[in-house]
């Protein structure tokens, strides 16, 4: 992996003119593939301080406000800037040190007591929360063999404690960007009326919620249920699935036909959509029938009739394989809606912005115009309403004015919002001798 030599400013203070000045100078290299608790422990080593008390700054120009290093987008933004940047002393690291630390966090340094909340387990099912003050006299005694710092941690011991809440999210498995097992049932086989079983004992207990959309395969058996159970919930049919159904009935053309299919599925505006039609129907028009008979509306993401942000499938393996490539170690959002935000922020570096009003801008991105209306989460590409994340031209604007990004992503992108769906406990299957089968 190519290494970064970087330039650390470091025990100065930020001037009225966002100027930072009176530092001390030192080094480290950079290696591409960091992320931000790499980044943060490194530099923490070099200047032998805690790295709970290190703030991770930088400017873009002389003028603009300092830019803090917090998370993983931020680090992903850092490095392509300073990859298209010539010499070491530019785009220096300025760091400067809080006041206060962080004592839930675990390092080899020394912390100091302040506010502090961590999760005490008195068994599995229990968990109770305590904090201590700054000046309290409470004296904590903490084992670091009985803090759980890895994400892979399958058991939980007596009197074990979790490092913090992102990392009980890790261990849980089940996280922002991934499918969230919220039911499961045995049933004697799939047909029209145990599906509708399902569903009526799934609204009962989960009930019908604002934005909520249904993605399933085809089977006539769910199709008809929820028709029944939820008339006024929109139901679409997953994409893979649907893919399977033309690999089965269709077999000349395949390859192109794939390639096509999945650019027409993706597809965020009806023009874009109608261009890759054109060449499925020079492919094969039988298929471009059978997609028409089904409906656009229940696999086009052009054609949605409800905004069911980036779920396209259903299917849980494809979810978790894109979903857990990478650590998950954002501090607001999952790791997969982090890349795209830091993606769609390294392409508006290029762009444009001309403010109409403050939330209506005309961007423009070379030979191609967008509007973007931050109000109403909506840009003229289709991207913004759709993925319910910040496009690149909504990048650019939110950069521009240093707005915060995140208050643009879903809620359901929101690491405390996942969490709260493990708020209530689930109660284990027993043993299958122990079943009372009526």
């Amino acid at each position: 992996m190519k290494n970064i030599p970087i330039l650390l400013q470091h025990s100065g203070q930020w001037d009225d003119n966002n100027n930072f000045i009176n530092f001390h100078v030192d080094a480290i290299l950079l290696k591409t593939y960091w992320k931000f608790e790499q980044l943060l422990r490194e530099i923490a080593k070099q200047l032998q301080k805690g790295s709970n008390t290190i703030v991770i700054q930088y400017v873009i120009a002389q003028g603009y406000p300092p830019i803090t290093i917090c998370s993983n987008m931020s680090v992903s933004v850092y490095m392509e800037l300073k990859k298209s940047s010539a010499g070491m002393t530019t785009l220096p690291l300025c760091v400067s040190f809080a006041k206060n630390t962080i004592a839930a966090s675990t390092s080899s340094f020394d912390v100091a007591p302040i506010s502090l909340e961590i999760a005490q387990f008195e068994s599995i099912d229990m968990i109770s929360t305590f904090d201590v003050q700054e000046g309290d006299n409470t004296s904590l005694e903490l084992d670091v063999a009985n803090i759980i710092t890895d994400q892979f941690h399958q058991k939980v011991e007596n009197k074990q404690i979790y490092k913090d809440k992102n990392m009980l999210a890790l261990v849980m498995k089940q996280f922002t960007g991934q499918i969230l097992p919220l039911a499961y049932a045995v049933v004697d086989s799939e047909n029209d009326a145990s599906w509708e079983w399902f569903f009526v004992q799934f609204r009962e207990t989960y009930g019908q919620r604002e934005g909520m959309c249904i993605v399933s395969d085809i089977h006539d058996g769910i199709w008809k249920a929820t028709s029944i159970v939820y008339p006024k919930v929109p139901h679409f049919a997953c994409m893979f699935h649907l893919w399977n159904n033309i690999k089965t009935n269709f077999r000349k053309s395949l390859k192109q036909i794939k390639e096509v299919y999945f650019a027409l599925a993706r597809a965020y505006t009806v023009e874009e959509f109608n261009r890759h039609m054109a060449e499925l129907e020079a492919i094969n028009s039988r298929v471009k029938t059978y997609l028409m008979d089904i409906g656009y509306d229940k696999w086009s993401r052009a054609h949605s009739k409800a905004n069911r942000t980036m779920t396209m499938t259903s299917n849980i393996a494809e979810s978790n394989y894109t979903n857990r490539k990478d650590a998950v170690e954002s501090l607001k959002i999952g790791a997969k809606y982090e890349k795209i935000l830091a993606d769609n922020t390294i392409l508006s570096q290029t762009m444009t912005v001309l403010p109409s009003t403050e939330f209506l801008h005309l961007v423009i991105d070379g030979q191609t115009r967008n509007v973007v209306r931050l109000h109403e989460k909506n840009c003229t590409c289709g991207r913004f309403q759709l993925d319910d994340i910040p496009c690149p031209h909504a990048m650019a604007v939110i950069q521009k004015f240093h707005m915060d990004s995140y208050k643009y992503c879903s809620d359901y992108y929101n690491i405390d919002y996942l969490l709260k769906t493990y708020e209530i406990s689930v109660n284990p299957l027993p043993d299958e001798t122990t079943w009372k089968i009526s």
